[in-house]
């Protein structure tokens, strides 16, 4: 009997790797650089990838890629590698098109978007917007905003900012409502001489690392020493004024890290809800020259190191109903009342 299973280990171990180099193989070879590279992006970058087994990730996604004949086929497999992270702010995207994502179980904030209106501002329904309220007040509606000319887009922003400025604009309101994300970096240089020169935010890892900064330096914003636009600073302010921000559930994304980057300032306050949530940093990697993963990397934290893994919070929770009537909007009157105090 001891000889007989000492010839069958042998024979099972080679069954057993069979199996293994057998479910590799049958990924076609045309698709096998995205596959590999892909998890191997993912294994080493993501921000969950602890939670992951890894080989038996592996073996899955080829399985699930071996009859695939496309690119697009993958999708599929690809959906499986987030949901096995639960990253729902991640993505692959191929030619310029979102190719596999993953939406988890909503939380209770999340359970009160209206897909109607959460379409409606994903659309690019809702544009920036500004205005001089009563009392001297300065209104800033800045919505997501799409890749492209970061100089074009934060000029626009900081434009506004130093009109309502000589206007004698003495304490400002930032509506971040209608904000479902996009590029971050136009917002925060739009906004940057009034969030104020200094460290804003930080990106933090798993275990609360540090890995990135958010800086302003005479009104420009650097995500650590990168610098998407540089625009003069024609409009100082010698002391931070009083800001007023107001959040959504329907805030998201990169509208989260703007709402980041105003916590802790002096003189701030939010109003509304809950955020929606995605307050995660993603990457822009090329697995491949039409292939892009775009994986939660790192977590938002504030200036003082608070880290946002959930939501950011208002200080003063308000039911929002989204209205171009002033008057009827409640969030948008509680936030006057106070900047009048």
């Amino acid at each position: 009997m001891k000889g007989t299973c000492a010839r069958l280990i042998p024979t099972v171990l080679i069954a057993l790797l069979f199996c293994v180099f057998s479910v590799s193989a049958q990924v076609p070879d045309a698709l096998k650089p995205y596959v590999d590279g892909a998890i191997s992006h993912v294994q080493a970058n993501s921000l969950y990838r602890e939670k992951v087994d890894w080989n038996t990730l592996r073996d899955e996604v080829y399985l699930q890629a071996r009859d695939a004949k496309t690119v697009e086929e993958l999708a599929p497999a690809l959906r499986n590698v987030l949901s096995k992270l639960t990253d729902s702010h991640g993505k692959f995207i191929y030619k310029n098109k979102i190719l596999a994502y993953w939406n988890g179980p909503l939380t209770e904030n999340q359970k009160k978007i209206d897909s109607g209106i959460w379409n409606e501002i994903q659309s690019g329904k809702y544009s920036f917007k500004s205005e001089m309220l009563n009392n001297r007040i300065g209104y800033l509606r800045v919505t997501g905003l799409p890749m492209g000319d970061n100089v074009k887009m934060s000029a626009e922003i900081r434009n506004a900012v130093c009109s309502l400025k000589t206007q004698k604009v003495t304490r400002w309101i930032i509506d971040l409502r209608y904000n479902g994300g996009g590029n971050m970096y136009p917002m925060m240089e739009g906004l940057g001489t009034l969030i104020g020169d200094g460290l804003v935010g930080k990106v933090s890892d798993a275990s609360g690392k540090t890995i990135s900064n958010w800086t302003i330096k005479d009104g420009d914003f650097y995500y650590d020493n990168y610098l998407a636009a540089d625009l003069p600073n024609d409009c100082k302010f010698e002391k931070l004024p009083k800001v007023a921000v107001l959040i959504s559930q329907y805030t998201a994304s990169s509208g989260e890290a703007v709402a980041v980057a105003l916590k802790g300032r002096p003189g701030t306050r939010f109003f509304g809800l809950e955020t929606a949530g995605l307050v995660t940093v993603t990457d822009w990697t090329p697995i491949n020259s039409d292939l892009f993963a775009s994986v939660s990397i790192g977590y938002y934290a504030d200036r003082n190191g608070k880290i946002y893994n959930n939501f950011v919070e208002p200080d003063e929770k308000i039911e929002i109903v989204l209205t171009e009537d002033q008057k009827a909007d409640q969030v948008l009157q509680r936030a006057i009342l106070w900047l009048r105090k």
